[in-house]
C-alpha cells in the first residue's frame, strides 16, 4: 500500500473498532503514516496501534516494532542507561524501514560489556553487483538535547575503535519518549568528537548523522564499493594494463575474461573507466551538443556516479565543455515500475542523488517509464553520430563503438526524442524535474530536501569515510548541498 492507502485503511479500521465515538483526533494522513516509518512516532495512541494492527493483520504492537520508550531510572540525562543499550541490542529491526541496513543477532562476541556498551554488526546486505560486507559497531546510549552527546563507558574510554582496521560505526542510541534515533560516526573520526575523556567521556555525534534511508543507504554503497575495490587493487592494475591495448580501437568489447579475477565491483569500475576515456577520446566528432542515455535503473548502479572519483571528473569535464552553449546537455534514464517497486527507498534515494548531480553541474535530466527502452545501450549522439559505450547490464566488460550509419543514428535519435517529449519528470527548472522524480520514485520530497540540506553542510566523511583511492564522497556531498539549496 501507498501511505495515503495505508492511512485510509487506518481511518476505516478506527470507525470498525469504535462505532459512534468522535475520532477526529486519531484519523491519520499520509504524513503521519510518513513519519511511522521514519521512527518518528514510536507509540502511537492505543486507538491508532489497534487500528494499525487491524489494517496490518498484527498481532500485537511488537509485530509493528512499536514500543514504549522509557527513560534512564538513574535520573541523570547522561547516564548509562544499561536497559536501554539491552533493548537496543535485542532489536534486529530497529532501523527506520527502506534503509539498507540490518542489524545483525546477538553472538557470544557480540555482548554487553560491563560499561553498558554493545558490540554487534551491521550487515551491509549483497546486491545484483555489491558482495555484501558486515561492518562492526559499538552502540552506546545518547541523549538529544539540541545536540546528540552518547556516553562511552569506562572500559571503552582507551578507544580501542581508533585503530580499527575494519570499518566500524560508534552508535548513540536516543530512547526518550519524546524523541528516538540512532546516530552513526566513524570510528576514525570519533576520537575527535569526544568532548572530555574522563570516565563518563561523551561522544559529540551531529544530529545530521541519524541513521535513516538516506544514510545508511550512502552507508551500504560506500561499505561494498569499498570493500571490493582494496580485495582487488592490485588485481585492478593489471587489468587495467590489459584493457589498455583496447584504447586506440573505434569498437571493441571486452570480455569478462580480461577481468576474471576480479569480483563484479571491480568489473563495474573496469567497464565505467573505459567507457568514460572512449567518450572523451572520441567527442570531438560531436559538432553539436550531445544528449546522453544511460542504463542506470537502480541505486546500487547509480551509486558509482556518486562515489567513482572518475564518474564526477568525467561529468564536471563533458558539462564544462558546452557550458557555452544555449541548449543544455541532457541525460536520460528508464525508470520503469518494476525497477522502481523492485527498489529500497535508500536504493530510490540513491537514484535521485545521481541525478541531482548531474543536475548541480548544469546537464539536464530526463525519465521514460517505458520498458521498451531498456535495451537501448549507453550512448551520447548529436544529430549525425553516436557514441555508444555500455557498461552496465550487459554481456561484456565493455561494448563501445563510434557510428555515423544513418539508419543507425536515427533509430537512436527518434528514441531519445520521445523519451525527452515524454519525460515523466518534465519542467523548465531542476527543482522541478527532481521534485517529480521524487513522485516518481515515492519518495517524500519535502523531508528530502531538509535531510539533504543538513547533510550537505556536514558532508560525509564523518559518517562514511572511503577507503579506497578510487573513490570520493565529493559527488554525494554535492548533490545534497545542491538539493538543499533549491528554493
Amino acid at each position: 500500500m501507498s501511505r495515503t492507502e495505508l492511512a485510509d485503511a487506518v481511518n476505516i479500521a478506527l470507525d470498525q473498532l469504535y462505532p459512534g465515538r468522535d475520532l477526529a483526533a486519531h484519523y491519520v494522513d499520509h504524513r503521519w503514516i510518513g513519519k511511522l516509518e521514519r521512527g518518528e512516532h514510536r507509540w502511537p495512541s492505543e486507538e491508532r496501534r489497534a487500528a494499525l494492527r487491524l489494517a496490518l493483520g498484527a498481532a500485537s504492537d511488537t509485530d509493528l516494532d512499536l514500543y514504549s520508550p522509557r527513560r534512564s531510572s538513574s535520573g541523570r540525562p547522561d547516564a548509562v542507561d544499561r536497559q536501554q543499550v539491552t533493548r537496543f541490542g535485542s532489536r534486529p529491526d530497529l532501523f527506520p524501514a527502506g534503509n539498507l541496513l540490518q542489524l545483525g543477532t546477538p553472538t557470544p562476541g557480540h555482548q554487553l560489556l560491563p560499561g553498558g556498551d554493545l558490540h554487534r554488526t551491521i550487515s551491509a546486505p549483497a546486491g545484483q553487483h555489491f558482495p555484501g560486507a558486515l561492518i562492526d559497531v559499538e552502540i552506546y546510549p545518547a541523549v538529544d538535547d539540541g545536540r546528540v552527546l552518547a556516553t562511552i563507558a569506562p572500559c571503552a574510554t582507551e578507544r580501542r575503535w581508533r585503530r580499527s582496521v575494519q570499518r566500524r560505526l560508534i552508535l548513540g542510541h536516543v530512547d526518550t519518549p519524546d524523541r528516538a534515533g540512532v546516530f552513526a560516526l566513524d570510528s576514525r573520526q570519533a576520537d575527535r568528537h569526544l568532548v572530555e575523556a574522563g570516565r563518563d567521556a561523551r561522544l559529540l555525534i551531529p544530529r545530521a548523522y541519524q541513521l535513516d534511508a538516506i544514510t545508511t543507504g550512502v552507508v551500504w554503497a560506500v561499505t561494498n564499493l569499498d570493500l571490493s575495490l582494496l580485495l582487488d587493487d592490485a588485481r585492478l592494475d593489471a587489468a587495467q594494463a590489459a584493457a589498455s591495448p583496447y584504447r586506440d580501437m573505434t569498437r571493441s568489447a571486452a570480455s569478462r575474461d580480461i577481468a576474471d579475477d576480479l569480483d563484479s565491483v571491480s568489473r563495474l569500475w573496469i567497464g565505467s573507466a573505459f567507457c568514460a576515456d572512449h567518450i572523451r577520446r572520441h567527442s570531438h566528432v560531436l559538432s553539436d551538443v550531445p544528449v546522453y542515455w544511460t542504463r542506470e535503473q537502480r541505486g546500487e548502479e547509480a551509486s558509482t556516479w556518486l562515489l567513482f572519483r572518475h564518474k564526477l571528473r568525467y561529468l564536471r569535464d563533458t558539462a564544462e565543455r558546452f557550458r557555452s552553449s544555449s541548449q543544455p546537455m541532457t541525460r536520460m534514464f528508464c525508470l520503469p515500475p518494476q525497477a522502481v517497486a523492485a527498489s529500497s527507498m535508500s536504493e530510490r534515494i540513491l537514484l535521485l542523488l545521481a541525478m541531482a548531480l548531474m543536475e548541480s553541474v548544469g546537464i539536464h535530466t530526463a525519465v521514460t517509464d517505458d520498458p521498451e527502452y531498456a535495451a537501448l545501450p549507453g550512448l551520447v549522439m548529436d544529430k549525425r553520430r553516436a557514441i555508444m559505450a555500455t557498461w552496465i547490464r550487459g554481456e561484456d566488460v565493455w561494448h563501445v563503438d563510434v557510428t555515423d550509419h544513418p539508419h543507425t543514428v536515427a533509430a537512436y535519435r527518434d528514441a531519445l526524442g520521445d523519451v525527452l517529449a515524454h519525460s515523466v519528470t518534465a519542467s523548465d527548472t531542476p527543482g522541478g524535474r527532481l521534485r517529480h522524480l521524487a513522485d516518481h520514485l515515492s519518495l517524500d520530497w519535502h523531508w528530502l530536501q531538509g535531510r539533504c540540506a543538513d547533510l550537505g553542510q556536514y558532508g560525509f566523511a564523518g559518517l562514511a569515510e572511503p577507503r579506497s583511492r578510487l573513490l570520493s564522497l565529493d559527488g554525494v556531498d554535492q548533490a545534497c548541498r545542491f538539493i538543499g539549496t533549491l528554493p
